[in-house]
């Protein structure tokens, strides 16, 4: 008969007995299947081990923490992983993001101006997103306006950061479609000409003047114009523009010319019409102020990105010869994500192409590619992630490493796998029903992570220089 002391001891010679065997079992491999039941492996150590140093990512997983850095500093390794980090690829003065943190050094010492162009589609029409951007950037680093306005758009009654009204009688070409070779397109994607007409007094427009009017809103930094100026093509001494200010003629001979309306003090909105007695093209205005930060929303709706490769090399480079962009940011993919697709090869070779041209029109820019956000699609009738998102993201970053870009990845800034369904269907609602779209809580959202990682990337920028 067992005595009490050799029971308390069963118990402890039990334990040893399972531990044992669990041990043994733990070195084979115990994963088999009978009809539907899969065994798991016995791995009895597995939670030891994943928090000791056997745990350790291997070199080529190790990113970056909680700031922006070079994909090539060997402090990396030290640093934890975050996905919604801004990766900088290439470490030198032309890549990454480099010249526009610089600019923003100089700007906040009141030394000029930093200017963003934000290349979108519908994500960002309307202002969505630049117009939070904007107005972080101004409210630390100054600036009044909105930036580079198109002459028509047909978002116009939807954006709340200027009131933009104009005729009817203005002919449109763009990248999508219609485009000519005596109409090059403009840095919106779109090239605007006038109605022709003519009066026998030049100091007066005609009846049927094509016009355009933008006037300011009572929010903080676009409440007042300040600089005012129109970009237009090759011209002859026969078309004019006329404002409150009287008549203008447009005789510049270039591809892209510069004509200030207006300069030296505040005013609330400018009306522009045109006497065009010989077809002209216009591009587009410029609302600033002589220092600060402007972001300038160039949305095009249905846009996958790649059409961009349309604009014109002399314009664009026309252009930046006046607007000097600090920072190009381009945010698509959403209009290619697409269930049945499993191979986006050929978009990371139609936007590597995009890069190339962008990089041409504005050699010393910094650019920044950022990712498709999520997108919802109903599987099984469950709102799920379409399984081509992280294909499309993939192909992205791939973009912005072989070209030496930035690369923010939006997806996961949003929460990866079903965050637009959380977007969607949370307590606080940030899209809206079609599981793709922003609606202006979302967008500002997304507006403020970009910038909080931006700024972050500034103050690790100093801290180097």
């Amino acid at each position: 008969m067992n005595t009490p002391s050799n029971r308390l001891f069963e118990p402890f010679l039990s334990l040893l007995v399972v531990t044992a065997g669990l041990t043994v079992l733990s070195s084979v491999n115990t994963e088999f299947s009978i009809g539907n039941y899969t065994t798991k492996k016995v791995a009895l150590y597995s939670e030891v081990m994943s928090k000791g140093k056997l745990a350790m990512a291997p070199v080529t997983e190790r990113l970056l923490s909680d700031s922006l850095m070079s994909v090539a500093d060997k402090e990396i390794a030290l640093k934890k992983k975050d996905k919604t980090n801004i990766l900088e690829f290439g470490n030198d003065s032309t890549s990454g993001l480099s010249r526009f943190f610089a600019s923003l050094v100089r700007t906040k010492k009141g030394k000029g101006k930093t200017r963003i162009a934000y290349f979108g589609d519908s994500m960002i029409e309307g202002d969505l997103i630049s117009q939070d951007l904007r107005s972080l950037f101004q409210k630390m680093f100054g600036g009044d306006g909105v930036g580079y306005m198109p002459v028509t758009s047909i978002v116009s009654g939807f954006r709340q950061t200027i009131i933009h009204s104009f005729s009817k009688n203005w002919t449109e070409y763009n990248m999508l479609g219609g485009a000519k070779a005596d109409h090059p397109i403009g840095i919106t994607g779109h090239v605007f000409v006038p109605v022709s007409t003519a009066t026998a007094n030049d100091s007066v427009p005609g009846a049927n003047a094509s016009w355009v009017k933008y006037t300011a809103v009572k929010q903080d930094h676009l409440n007042s114009f300040y600089n005012i100026k129109m970009y237009y093509g090759n011209s002859d001494a026969n078309n004019y523009v006329y404002t409150a200010n009287g008549a203008k003629k447009l005789d510049g001979t270039n591809t892209v010319n510069e004509l200030v309306l207006h300069s030296g003090y505040a005013s609330q909105s400018i009306n522009v019409s045109f006497q065009a007695r010989n077809e002209m093209n216009v591009y587009g205005f410029s609302i600033d102020s002589d220092t600060g930060v402007f972001v300038d929303n160039l949305s095009f709706r249905g846009n996958s990105g790649m059409p961009l490769t349309k604009m014109s090399y002399n314009v664009m480079t026309g252009l930046n010869k006046f607007l000097d962009y600090d920072l190009v940011i381009l945010q698509y993919g959403v209009n290619v994500v697409n269930h049945r697709v499993k191979d986006y090869s050929f978009y990371e070779k139609g936007m590597s192409a995009v890069v190339q041209h962008i990089r041409s029109c504005f050699p010393n820019t910094s650019i920044l590619v950022i990712s498709a956000g999520d997108k919802g699609y109903r599987d099984k009738g469950e709102m799920v992630t379409d399984p081509a998102v992280p294909l499309v993201v993939a192909a992205q970053k791939a973009v912005a490493e072989d070209n030496n870009c930035a690369f923010w990845n939006m997806y996961e800034a949003m929460g990866g796998d079903k965050s637009m369904v959380q977007w969607v269907e949370g307590d606080t609602v940030y899209a809206n029903k079609d599981y793709t779209h922003f609606n202006f809580r979302g967008a500002k959202r997304i507006g403020t992570m970009l910038y909080n990682k931006l700024i972050s990337g500034y103050g690790d920028f100093k801290k180097k220089s």
